[in-house]
């Protein structure tokens, strides 16, 4: 398993999909580590011409393991203000903070502080409402239900608009409170606020509040309860297909529209877990080992969201199809070789846009 991007230099040109009611579609990077080096990562992801990174929030993930051996999480805005040094032009985002474990106002203070250096168009403000039962309990937390969590995630989203759109809120919530908070939104735009999820609910707060909703895997598939919801997720994603999510961005839009936002305005991302190209006689193999990485029997993967397998022709007919119908504005890519992704960007993004 590579562990964080490789550092060598690819072509620095950028990939766009022209789209009637989207301009362009973007391509984004996710799994850099600092034990990996991390600012070599950034110069690398920068001259690959990909157009922003995405980092995630956690103190630890165990994935079953004991907590010794587990993988060691780290703080999002040091990461992104590491970035926002080494790069001038790169998306900074969160894929998202854990706002059970702090205030939403600290998120919100970081999120408007990058954006005040870097200027709040660069700035995705990725909030959740935590999954990870073992961080919860190794800090003395409780961990709250589903449906608290929800709640709490609400108020947050709530507060965070509000906090972007005019810097002070005096909001009394069931869970969260900010009597009388003033921060600094930048002087131009305010940072992006982006939601994820594949419950019903998760899909319906995000359409309340979100400016950029990641289209996780279906609830509908499989629901991510129990002591380590982490080992379910590929299973979940590669049992969720391009019907699933079209659901789910409809619920989204719905949603908006019930609560009289605009639903044109609200972009869309799903997080790539693999990119293989190889020939149509090799489909069914490379198939069969994502399948069997995730503990699933072999079964075809064409309709699955998240992956893209197979020679240029057939990425190029998904990906079409898939923004399309998810109304797609983004892919965040996992780490991969940089021959992988110039060949992605060039042969199967631009080719989709023609």
């Amino acid at each position: 398993m590579r562990l964080g991007w490789a550092t060598r230099s690819v072509s620095q040109a950028r990939s766009a999909v022209r789209l009637e009611w989207c301009s362009v579609i973007k391509l984004h990077a996710t799994g850099i580590l600092p034990s990996s080096g991390f600012a070599d990562q950034i110069r690398a992801i920068d001259a690959a011409g990909l157009d922003g990174v995405f980092v995630s929030d956690h103190l630890f993930v165990s994935h079953g393991k004991s907590r010794r051996e587990a993988a060691p999480g780290g703080d999002p805005f040091v990461k992104l203000g590491a970035a926002a040094a080494l790069s001038d032009r790169l998306i900074l985002a969160t894929l998202v903070v854990n706002i059970g474990l702090i205030h939403p106002a600290l998120a919100a203070r970081g999120f408007l502080e990058l954006a005040n250096l870097v200027g709040g168009e660069r700035v995705f403000a990725g909030i959740g409402g935590g999954w990870n039962r073992e961080e919860f309990e190794a800090l003395g937390q409780a961990f709250p239900p589903f449906a608290e969590r929800m709640d709490r995630l609400e108020e947050a989203a709530a507060l965070t608009r509000v906090l972007f759109d005019e810097g002070f809120a005096d909001l009394h919530g069931e869970h969260v409170a900010a009597l009388g908070v003033r921060l600094e939104p930048p002087p131009g735009s305010p940072p992006r606020l982006l939601l994820g999820g594949g419950s019903d609910r998760m899909l319906e707060i995000a359409g309340r509040h979100a400016d950029v909703v990641d289209l996780n895997g279906s609830s509908r598939r499989l629901k991510l309860g129990g002591a380590h919801p982490a080992l379910k997720d590929p299973v979940r994603r590669l049992t969720t297909t391009v019907d699933d999510l079209a659901d789910s961005v409809q619920r989204v839009r719905s949603s908006a529209q019930a609560s009289g936002r605009d639903p044109d305005r609200i972009e869309f991302s799903v997080l790539v877990s693999a990119v293989r190209f190889c020939s149509d006689a090799e489909v069914t193999a490379v198939e069969g080992e994502l399948c069997a990485a995730a503990g699933l029997d072999p079964q075809p993967l064409r309709d699955c969201p998240y992956v893209f397998v197979g020679p240029p022709e057939r990425m190029v007919e998904q990906l079409t199809e898939r923004i399309e119908r998810l109304r797609l504005s983004h892919l965040i890519l996992r780490p991969a070789e940089p021959t992988v992704v110039r060949r992605f960007r060039e042969d199967i993004v631009r080719a989709a846009a023609r």
